[in-house]
């Protein structure tokens, strides 16, 4: 009796172990009314490959599936080229929903859609960027011209990385120039561990409406990253800065001032996603006095690669040179292009 309850305690735990395990497998169902249980491998080329305890890989026609369901992540490219990373489950006739681990929300995507599953991945790129372009042209009792250019890019090789953005603003209005200027950054960090880095930073700005030929601001500093990951990303540096102002009229200046900076990226789903990035240059000499400049953007993705960005752009300067305003805030709206 001892023995044969010894054998059954032993057959329940194996079933249990067993029926845990096949519950939290994928699911394929063919249309020819079979199901298959196992792991999803891959899907390129028209073909499903699957994992499965009881056999080697099987091959399946994606066109013989019915119903496709997950209980792991998958990598998910669609035809229109973007790229998406969940669980898939069957909705209705053809249609999935899959949820992103990014976001945590559901996207619907059809069957027919998807070319590939788990295809090999992709090499980081050394180098990515963005460029973007907008403007508007009015005519009739208001002659008026606007134009924006901008974009930024990032080389990243080993334990280095060098960031540039630019953006430049140009406004015409019945033949006179309203506004022209163009900002620059360039960066270079060295990251001493996966969280802090050293870095070199240099800040230039053009401005014909703020008696500015060039601001130019150079200086080492630190940098921390607080969080980084796929949905968020926050940056804070600290450092110091000489800083020369050529100015069109009046006497040009050179100082040392403080240097903070942030850097915020948050990503509400797979098509919305905002940044906000301030640069403050605190003074030495006289408490209160400070530069500042804050670009926030709002970004919408409208296919792989391209997307609409709106952004505000905030110059402070509470020493600004005399006959120019303390403060300009630029509202600006484009066509982006990542590559």
């Amino acid at each position: 009796m001892k023995l044969k309850s010894i054998f059954t305690m032993v057959y329940a735990v194996l079933f249990l172990l067993s029926s845990h395990q096949s519950g939290y497998a994928d699911v394929i169902n063919l249309k020819n009314g079979d199901k298959l249980t196992g792991t999803v491998l891959s899907l390129s080329k028209g073909t499903l490959n699957l994992s499965t305890p009881y056999s080697k890989k099987i091959e399946i026609k994606k066109a013989q599936i019915k119903s496709l369901e997950t209980d792991q992540s998958v990598r998910v490219q669609l035809k229109n080229g973007w790229k998406i990373k969940g669980k898939l489950r069957p909705t209705a006739e053809g249609q999935y929903s899959i949820r992103t681990k990014s976001s945590n929300q559901r996207a619907v995507i059809d069957f027919m859609e998807i070319t590939s599953i788990n295809s090999p991945q992709e090499k980081p790129r050394a180098w990515e960027g963005k460029v973007h372009a907008g403007g508007t042209h009015q005519s009739g009792n208001t002659d008026r011209i606007t134009f924006n250019l901008g974009g930024n890019g990032k080389l990243k090789f080993g334990q280095e990385r060098i960031e540039l953005k630019f953006l430049t603003l140009y406004s015409e209005e019945n033949d006179n120039i309203t506004s022209r200027n163009t900002f620059g950054r360039m960066q270079y960090d060295h990251f001493f561990s996966k969280k802090w880095y050293g870095l070199l930073s240099m800040e230039a700005l053009n401005d014909k409406f703020k008696n500015l030929n060039l601001r130019l601001a150079v200086g080492p500093g630190a940098g921390y990253h607080l969080w980084d990951d796929d949905v968020k990303s926050l940056k804070l540096e600290a450092g110091i800065t000489y800083f020369s102002e050529d100015l069109k009229n009046g006497e040009d200046t050179q100082f040392m001032t403080g240097r903070l900076a942030e850097k915020f990226n948050y990503k509400f789903s797979e098509v919305f996603s905002f940044s906000n990035d301030t640069i403050v240059f605190p003074s030495f000499e006289k408490i209160g006095d400070m530069k500042l400049r804050n670009e926030a953007s709002l970004n919408s993705k409208l296919t792989e690669g391209w997307s609409l960005i709106l952004s505000h752009i905030l110059d402070y300067n509470n020493d600004a040179p005399e006959g120019t305003g303390a403060s300009d805030s630029m509202i600006t709206f484009g066509l982006q292009h990542e590559f």
